[in-house]
C-alpha cells in the first residue's frame, strides 16, 4: 500500500536510490501521505517521535553515527519550527539531515486557516538548500519536483549539511494505491577531490620549513583514520605540537588533549615562551576559552585554517593569513611529504611535554588530597569507570569542560557532544538517537538542567536496554559561577542559574527505567561497579552533589595546577 500522492511516491523512490532509509516521523494529519507511504514501505526504517524538537535531535544522533542523511518529517504549522534547534546544530556540526515538512496549499496561507504559517525558506540561513515543491501532477510538474529533490538531496550528501524540502498537500490526504504510478529519474553527482598546484603554496612551504614553533589545533572534526595516521607522524616532529579536544576524536601519546589543564593559569609572560609562530587549525568551535583568549590576545605570526565548505573565512583568532578550502587529509598529505621539514634543533614539543608532566604530577597529587563529594571528584571517578570500547555522549556546559581536564581512557572511547551551537536543549535526544543505531553501549553523562530540559527524549519506544544515563544533579548548574570573572550580587545569579529541588526518580518510574541514586563516595563506587551490567531496561544513575561547593573546588583544582 502506498500514498496516492505522486510527489510522495517519487520521494520514496529517490531516497531508496540514494540509500537513505532512516525516517523519523512526528504524528500529524497534514503529513498523512508521508506517514502512510513510508510506514508501509518495507525498505525504510521508521520511528515515531511525538515531540518534534526531540525528533530532530534523535535524528541528529543517528546521522552522527552513520554519517549518512536521516529524514525527519512533521505536520504543518508550529511543528515545523520545533525542528529549528536541531537544524542549527546539524548545520554547524556538518551532520546531514533531510527535513520533509508537510504544508498547507500556498493559497490558504494568511486567511486564518489553522496550522498554517510561512514555511517556505523558514530555515534559510541554516540549511544548505531549501526547496518548495508543487502539487502539480502533470508531466512537467513531476519533472520539476524530481529535479528539485535530486538536487537538494545530493547537496545534503556532498556538503554534509541539512536541507529542507517543503511539500504542500491538499485534501484528500489519506487516499492510497497498491501500485507506484511514477518512475522518477535518479540524478547522481560524482564527488571530486581537492587538488592544489605546487606553485600555489611555495611560500607556505618555505614558511613551514623556516619556523620552529608550530601548533596544530583540532576543534570539532570527525577525523578519519588516514588523517589521524598522518597526524601521528607529524607529531614526531620536534617543532610541532598537536592540541586536540574531546570533539576532535583523536588521541595519541604525542598529542596534547587536556588543553585547560596545561594553560588555564598561564600568564602572558609564560605564554610568550610557548606561543607558536604558525597556528594551523582544523575543525570548528574550540571548547577551551583560555586557548582562544591567548591566541587572540597574543597571536601567532601566521594562522592557517584548513577545511571545506566554509562560505566565510574562519578567522576565529583575528589573525588568519591563509585559508585552504581543502579536505584536511589532502592538506596534511602535502605537508607530510616534505620529509625534510623536521627541525631537529627545535625544542618546542619538549617544552610542552615538560609542562605536561608537571601538570599531571600536580593533578595526581591534588586528587590524593581532595576527598569531597563534588562534581570534580565524582566525574573523575565516573570517567575512569566507563567501559572501554563504548560510546560516550557528553552534555554541554560543565560536563564537556570537566571531560577536557582528564586523559583517562579517552583513547578507547568514542565521545560526542553537541558543540555546533553548544546548546543544552537536545543532549538527551541526541544520545538516545545514537544508541538506537549502534550495537555498542552508549552512555550519556549530563547535567541536571540539560536532562530535565530534554526529558521528553525518554518518550519513545526505541531506547535500547544497554543505554545508560549518568545524571550529575548539583541543584541547578554552576557554570556561570565558574566562568564569571565578576563578583556579582547573589540575586543576579538566580537569573543565570536554575535552582531546583527536582529528582529524576519519578521520571524514571513514568518511563519504566531502572533508577539508582548516589549521594556519597561508597554508594557511588558500588553503583559504578555494576552499572553497565546487562539489565531488562535502560538505567539512570543520579549523583547528588548539591551539598558541595562545586565551583570553588574546581577553581581550587585549576589554581593548584599553576
Amino acid at each position: 500500500m502506498y500514498s496516492s500522492k505522486k510527489i510522495v511516491q517519487s520521494l520514496g523512490i529517490i531516497l531508496k536510490a540514494k540509500s537513505i532509509f532512516n525516517i523519523i516521523i512526528s504524528p500529524g494529519s497534514r503529513n498523512a501521505p508521508i506517514i502512510i507511504h513510508f510506514t508501509q514501505h518495507k525498505d525504510f526504517k521508521t520511528y515515531s517521535i511525538v515531540d518534534e524538537r526531540c525528533a530532530g535531535f534523535f535524528a541528529l544522533g543517528i546521522a552522527q553515527q552513520i554519517r549518512k542523511p536521516v529524514v525527519i518529517s512533521c505536520t504543518s504549522g508550529s511543528a515545523v519550527v520545533n525542528y529549528y534547534p536541531a537544524i542549527t546544530e546539524s548545520f554547524y556540526q556538518s551532520i546531514p539531515l533531510i527535513l520533509v515538512t508537510a504544508d498547507r496549499p500556498k493559497e490558504i496561507i494568511d486567511i486564518f486557516e489553522g496550522q498554517s504559517i510561512h514555511q517556505e525558506n523558514i530555515f534559510q540561513e541554516h540549511v544548505e538548500t531549501s526547496v518548495q515543491l508543487t502539487e502539480d501532477e502533470s508531466e512537467s510538474g513531476i519533472w520539476y519536483n524530481d529535479l528539485l529533490m535530486n538536487e537538494s538531496i545530493n547537496k545534503c550528501i556532498s556538503k554534509s549539511k541539512p536541507i529542507h524540502i517543503n511539500i504542500p498537500f491538499s485534501e484528500p490526504l489519506y487516499d492510497t494505491t497498491n501500485h507506484l504510478q511514477v518512475k522518477p529519474k535518479i540524478i547522481k553527482t560524482i564527488p571530486v577531490k581537492n587538488y592544489v598546484e605546487t606553485y600555489d603554496y611555495k611560500k607556505e612551504q618555505y614558511i613551514w620549513k623556516k619556523y620552529e614553533k608550530k601548533m596544530i589545533l583540532l576543534g570539532l572534526y570527525y577525523t578519519g583514520k588516514n588523517t589521524e595516521k598522518i597526524l601521528r607522524k607529524l607529531s614526531l616532529d620536534p617543532s610541532i605540537v598537536i592540541f586536540t579536544e574531546t570533539t576532535s576524536h583523536v588521541y595519541g601519546q604525542n598529542f596534547f588533549s587536556s588543553i585547560d589543564q596545561l594553560i588555564f593559569n598561564m600568564n602572558p609572560r609564560e605564554w610568550m615562551n610557548f606561543k607558536p609562530h604558525i597556528l594551523l587549525t582544523i575543525g570548528i568551535n574550540i571548547i577551551s576559552k583560555r586557548i582562544k583568549f591567548l591566541l587572540r590576545k597574543y597571536p601567532p605570526i601566521y594562522h592557517w585554517h584548513i577545511g571545506e565548505h566554509y562560505e566565510n573565512y574562519p578567522d576565529t583568532y583575528y589573525k588568519l593569513t591563509t585559508y585552504w578550502p581543502i579536505n584536511p587529509e589532502f592538506f596534511l598529505k602535502i605537508f607530510h611529504n616534505f620529509n625534510n621539514i623536521f627541525i631537529p634543533s627545535s625544542n618546542y614539543r619538549k617544552k610542552w611535554e615538560k609542562l605536561k608532566k608537571e601538570k599531571i604530577k600536580k593533578h595526581k597529587f591534588f586528587f590524593k588530597k581532595e576527598k569531597s563529594f563534588s562534581d570534580l571528584n565524582v566525574l573523575f571517578s565516573v570517567f575512569k569507570a566507563i567501559p572501554n570500547h563504548t560510546i560516550l555522549q557528553l552534555g554541554n556546559s560543565m560536563i564537556i569542560r570537566y571531560y577536557q581536564l582528564f586523559d583517562e581512557k579517552k583513547y578507547s572511547i568514542k565521545s560526542y557532544c553537541n558543540r555546533g551551537t553548544s546548546g543544552i536543549d537536545g543532549c538527551v535526544s541526541t544520545a538516545i538517537g545514537s544508541a538506537t543505531i549502534r550495537k555498542k553501549t552508549v552512555t550519556l553523562i549530563v547535567g541536571d538542567i540539560s536532562f530535565f530540559y530534554d526529558s521528553n527524549a525518554l518518550w519513545n519506544n526505541y531506547i535500547p536496554k544497554n543505554f545508560r544515563i549518568i545524571l550529575i544533579n548539583n541543584g541547578g548548574g554552576n557554570i556561570f559561577r565558574f566562568i564569571s570573572e565578576k563578583n556579582l550580587p547573589e540575586r543576579i545569579f538566580h537569573f543565570f542559574e536554575t535552582k531546583h529541588i527536582f529528582s529524576a526518580k519519578k521520571i524514571c518510574e513514568m518511563y519504566h527505567w531502572k533508577y539508582e541514586e548516589a549521594s556519597d563516595t561508597d554508594t557511588l563506587k558500588n553503583s559504578l561497579s555494576c552499572f553497565w551490567k546487562k539489565t531488562n531496561q535502560p538505567c539512570l544513575l543520579e549523583i547528588n552533589t548539591k551539598k558541595s561547593n562545586n565551583d570553588q573546588i574546581l577553581k581550587k583544582y585549576l589554581s593548584y595546577l599553576s
